[in-house]
């Protein structure tokens, strides 16, 4: 019994029951093979939904890349065609990797970006404000985007570019969620949902290019912070290609992360012709305009501009790239149409424009805040205070911050200035204002301030600061008296503390047992300068016993570009010193005057054997050169023949390959067809130049240092016992065993190293061309350990 409804066993219902399931089982048994085809097709065409979705997405956001571009290069907005007249950048060519036959340093202008990213996977690129760092990374992403930039076989990458100073990590998310985070206030509200599963996808595939921007504006007790994030990402993602850029800081914590440092190159004169054709293109004035122009500088040999400089004196008309009146018709620009509109007038606009500079600077800090700008408006302008003067103080921000203005907002709360020279200039112009200079003292030998004192070098007083300079000890690059050139050739001439300043100057370039690469930069600091007194000085120098200083003194005369030195030119041509002669034909070629150019027509027709092949190369520097060359393959003297073949192997262009094979054949002197065969060779090298050897060294495996333990009786076990025979061979060895410890040191010395390269690059005894390395690896390790070497 039960209650009325409930449950009751019915055997015949489950006899039924149990026939049906059976039948129900046997059917999807028999069936199995068709369903599980129709669940793969289905399976297929979900997973193809999901790829068309992120290649969709992909696909918006490459274009959103694109198109964003022209906000990330700052000075578009002088001109936002410029985004169009990007040019492959060049890194300062690394030192050979360690070896006792290395005979000479690499003698390119520099390596191009696009070969340091197939050489390796991690590149950190440093270099002053203006060197061109934002713009490489946007070099990159055009490349990359437009299929130009691959690899291997992965294809096309996919660009992640991030400001770091935006970058907040949280340590216990993962690494890639900060990626994500950082990008999602860029792009646009529709890539948003996707971008983290592109990303992701992206760096387990393989295919991200990671683009990480600004590390010095990172305040440095930060920097740990974003260093450690970084390194869990190559942890998680180790074959992503990385690019990192930074300003003048300690290279060791990203050389830790697998990072090689590259300095970027400032423009030569070959990279200001490229740019000037690619804007005449763009912009429809005519190029012989814009090179008119360019003459009008007259900017010191060898051409050294920053990027920054360049280009906003192209775009603007400027006479003087790189001083303050550049910078001041920039600001001009930007505050356009400011008056008016607000209670704002151009004049107030860089009143508090050049306070806020000078406060980030002095917080060491690159945001500025909606709070900061607010103070520095109602202090110049009280009436803007709220409540009453809300209203006036938010379209004052707005006329600041607004496209093209000298401030880039963020977000609702957060900006950073346009570009951190346009800073400096405004910092100099406040300071200059006020009149006193004790804010800058603390900061002589901080990169961050560098610029701010060249500005200000042009704009206010440098008593005191000139003082410091010329009294306290220098470090052993001579930054300080670098700097002070610098600040000399911005100033006005009539300036007081000029000629004190020529003096040390002078007194530098003439002080004996100096590196050659560090007296060459002297005297270029000298013809920079532009002062009546430097001619003076090298005449004076050609007479000194030692031929180094001859020598920098005739690449001076030669930078100079003045007809009225030719004959002390002329008289250098009989020094006794091998090295100086030679040194007077390379000047010849600098020297870019009608005249000089004549008189190395006649050292390739009338000079000895070995000044005629010289002579020839250094004709290539002239826009005549190339026509000279052919010409000069068909004198009747073999001897000018066999010099113009050799130069010819110069000239990347497929007429002097040509004629070289003509020559090879036909010459009837054999030692002219045998040189156009060796010019061909070197032809081939040069269109071709091989990939630098940036393998990392291994002390313990050095085979030249396990060989030359083994002659010293030594032997090479674990590192520290390799390190201790690697400082002996430094001090011991024969001349290409210290070459090779030297280079070595420059890949793997640490501040233990500092001392002796430092008595190695400064002792006279020692050959000019192992001095050159050892300076050069000290300045390497010096930059790698953040290390001030006096």
């Amino acid at each position: 019994m039960g209650f009325p409804g409930s449950w009751r066993f019915d055997p015949i219902s489950a006899l039924i029951g149990a026939a049906l399931a059976l039948l129900g089982a046997g059917l999807l048994y028999w069936s199995r093979r068709p369903l599980r085809q129709l669940y793969a097709e289905a399976r297929g065409r979900l997973d193809r939904v999901r790829q068309r979705l992120r290649l969709s997405a992909e696909t918006q956001y490459r274009h959103w890349l694109l198109d964003q571009l022209s906000n990330w290069i700052a000075w578009s907005a002088l001109d936002p065609r410029l985004a169009q007249c990007l040019i492959e950048p060049l890194l300062s060519p690394p030192l050979p990797f360690p070896s006792t036959q290395v005979q000479e340093l690499p003698s390119e202008p520099g390596l191009p970006l696009s070969q340091g990213m197939r050489a390796a996977s991690r590149l950190f690129l440093y270099g002053p404000p203006g060197s061109g760092r934002t713009s490489a990374l946007c070099w990159l992403i055009r490349e990359t985007l437009t299929g130009h930039l691959k690899r291997g076989d992965r294809g096309s990458l996919l660009p992640l570019y991030i400001r770091l100073p935006l970058l907040a990590p949280d340590p216990m998310a993962p690494p890639e969620a900060a990626l994500a985070e950082a990008m999602s206030g860029m792009v646009p509200l529709i890539l948003r949902a996707r971008l983290d599963g592109m990303i992701r996808a992206a760096l387990r595939d393989g295919t991200a290019l990671l683009l990480l921007d600004e590390l010095e504006e990172v305040p440095p007790s930060r920097r740990s912070e974003i260093l450690r994030w970084l390194r869990r990402l190559l942890e998680n993602y180790p074959d992503i290609p990385v690019v990192l850029t930074g300003g003048e800081i300690a290279t060791r914590m990203v050389e830790e992360l697998g990072f090689l440092p590259f300095a970027l190159v400032p423009w030569s004169e070959g990279a200001v012709q490229l740019f000037i054709e690619r804007w005449a293109q763009t912009s429809g004035i005519p190029a012989s305009e814009l090179e008119k122009h360019l003459k009008m500088w007259e900017a010191p040999r060898p051409v050294r501009l920053r990027p920054a400089d360049m280009v906003a004196a192209v775009v603007l008309r400027q006479d003087r790239p790189g001083g303050p009146e550049l910078y001041d018709a920039i600001l001009d620009r930007m505050l356009q149409g400011i008056a008016g509109k607000t209670v704002l007038t151009p004049p107030t606009a860089r009143l508090i424009l050049g306070q806020l500079a000078l406060q980030l600077l002095n917080e060491e800090r690159f945001l500025i805040t909606l709070e900061d700008m607010e103070q520095a408006l109602i202090r110049s302008i009280p009436e803007l205070a709220p409540p009453g003067g809300r209203r006036n103080l938010d379209q004052a921000i707005e006329m600041l911050t607004a496209p093209g203005r000298p401030i880039v907002p963020i977000d609702e709360q957060r900006g950073h200035f346009r570009h951190p020279l346009l800073q400096a200039y405004l910092a100099a112009w406040a300071l200059a204002q006020s009149g006193d200079n004790t804010t800058l003292m603390p900061h002589l030998d901080d990169p961050r301030w560098a610029d701010v004192f060249t500005f200000y070098a042009a704009l206010g007083p440098m008593s005191g600061i000139m003082d410091r300079v010329l009294t306290e000890p220098d470090d052993a690059f001579h930054t300080r008296l670098l700097r002070m050139a610098r600040w000399i050739a911005v100033a006005s001439p009539q300036a007081p503390w000029r000629p004190h300043g020529m003096a040390a100057l002078g007194r530098a370039f003439l002080k004996p047992g100096l590196p050659m690469s560090l007296r060459l930069r002297l005297a270029e600091a000298l013809v920079a300068t532009r002062d009546r007194g430097v001619p003076v000085l090298f005449h004076k120098a050609l007479r000194h016993p030692d031929p180094e200083i001859r020598i920098a003194a005739v690449r001076g005369l030669g930078w100079l570009g003045q007809e009225s030195d030719l004959p002390f030119l002329e008289q250098a041509l009989a020094d006794p010193d091998p090295e100086v002669q030679r040194a007077v034909i390379a000047a010849l070629g600098e020297h870019r005057t009608e005249a000089a150019m004549q008189r190395l027509v006649l050292l390739l027709l009338e000079a000895e054997e070995s000044l005629r092949r010289l002579a020839a190369e250094a004709l290539r520097a002239y826009p005549e050169g190339p026509q000279l060359l052919q010409e000069a393959t068909e004198e009747t003297d073999w001897r000018t023949r066999r010099a113009a073949a050799f130069a010819l192997a110069m000239i990347p262009e497929e007429w002097a390959k040509a004629r070289l094979e003509t020559i090879a054949r036909e010459d009837p002197e054999w030692l002219v067809r045998s040189a156009a065969q060796d010019a061909l060779t070197l032809w081939e090298k040069n269109r071709q130049p091989p990939a630098p050897d940036l393998r990392p060294v291994i002390v313990e495996q050095q085979g030249w240092l396990i060989e030359w333990a083994v002659q010293e009786g030594e032997a090479i076990g674990e590192r520290s016992s390799a390190i201790h025979s690697l400082y002996r061979a430094l001090e011991r060895g024969n001349e290409g065993v210290r070459r090779a410890a030297i280079l070595t040191l420059a890949r793997v010395g640490d501040q233990e190293a500092l001392a002796p390269l430092r008595i190695l690059a400064f002792d006279p005894q020692i050959d000019r061309f192992t001095r050159d390395l050892a300076f050069r690896a000290l300045e390497v390790i010096a930059r790698r350990t953040g290390t001030r070497v006096l």
